[in-house]
């Protein structure tokens, strides 16, 4: 150094000093001289990004925005879609192989006044990289300013048909207010009477789980259980001795066949198919029979009342143990 000129070592000094402000630019301006690789991210309105926004994954910046490209709505033969606004990435080329087919793209920013950058989610690991050059379509951010000018425009609208319909919307309250009034009065002046319709409800009620206690004590009372039982016995006795007598028939019907001639067969044949067509009526009967035990059970019809009333039932036993003492009653009456 102490062989050079003055006018050489002011020249390196400049030099020196232009380098640091390079070095300090490429800093504050996040200037990366690792390769880089390109992705492009369609947005209708990626918010106020601008060129040289971050792009991260997370909390770590992998890339910037290039280039905000206005694309208009016009057709892209590539993608098949009308993209308004294409953003083009420049990636840190190491990540590459984190960023998948199925990564979300969309803009955001790190607080509600903070700058605006495009994240990432890189997606399923499973799934293949995004190659160079792709283009994935983004999320929009949300709009407020948007929904702020919808608001306005509503309220501006309520506003509006309030004070064009000032004058009927006064006459509908007054005739509200006269109506609630005019209700008041002959609340006030029939509350007896309601009162009156409210106790006389209240009674109904009363009496009618009054009358469903004593119908379920009287179905549940012996004397019905115990008809049932009878009547159930006797058509149960009949349909199992059913069987056996059809069972004798067959058979008298084979012997007939090898006992007979042709015209006794034949007439004895249409005998037992005259028993036969009575035993399918008998058992018919039977389903009928059965029938109106169940009406009966369920306390329908006259006979169901009768065997109902614990009373009418002793009566009616009493009457008939009386006749079978002195049947000269049913000829002869005092």
């Amino acid at each position: 150094m102490k062989g050079l000129s003055v006018e050489a070592r002011v020249g390196l000094l400049i030099l020196l000093a232009v380098g640091l402000l390079a070095a300090f630019l490429a800093v504050l301006g996040g200037v990366d001289l690792g390769a880089k690789y390109s992705l492009y991210a369609d947005f209708d309105n990626p918010g106020n990004i601008k060129p040289g926004a971050p792009v991260n994954v997370g909390s770590i910046r992998i890339g910037s925005v290039d280039e905000v490209i206005y694309m208009g709505g016009r057709f892209d033969e590539a993608t098949g879609r009308r993209p308004l606004i294409r953003l083009h990435l420049r990636l840190d080329r190491e990540v590459q192989d984190t960023i998948h087919e199925d990564a979300l793209f969309y803009v955001t920013s790190q607080s509600v006044l903070g700058e605006q950058l495009v994240s990432i989610d890189p997606g399923d690991p499973e799934r293949a990289p995004l190659e160079e050059g792709a283009v994935v379509e983004g999320v929009d951010p949300p709009r407020l300013d948007l929904a702020l000018a919808l608001i306005y425009e509503l309220l501006e609208g309520t506003t509006r048909f309030l004070r064009e319909r000032r004058t009927q919307l006064r006459g509908l309250l007054d005739h509200i207010t006269n109506v609630l009034a005019e209700l008041d009065e002959t609340l006030s002046e029939n509350d007896e009477r309601i009162d009156r319709i409210i106790a006389k409800v209240e009674t109904a009620m009363d009496e009618t789980n009054t009358l469903l206690a004593n119908a379920n004590a009287t179905l549940d009372g012996p004397a019905v259980r115990r008809s049932l039982r009878n009547l159930d016995r006797v058509l149960a006795s009949a349909e199992r001795d059913l069987d056996p007598i059809l069972t004798e028939v067959r058979s008298l019907v084979n012997e007939a066949d090898q006992a007979f001639g042709p015209e006794q067969r034949e007439n004895v044949q249409q005998i037992l198919a005259e028993g036969a067509a009575i035993a399918v009526e008998a058992r018919g009967a039977m389903g009928e029979a059965r029938g109106l035990l169940d009406h009966v059970t369920e306390g329908r019809g006259t006979v169901g009342a009768l065997l109902m009333d614990e009373e009418i039932y002793d009566d009616i036993q009493e009457l008939l143990r009386d006749l079978k003492h002195n049947p000269w009653k049913l000829f002869w009456r005092e």
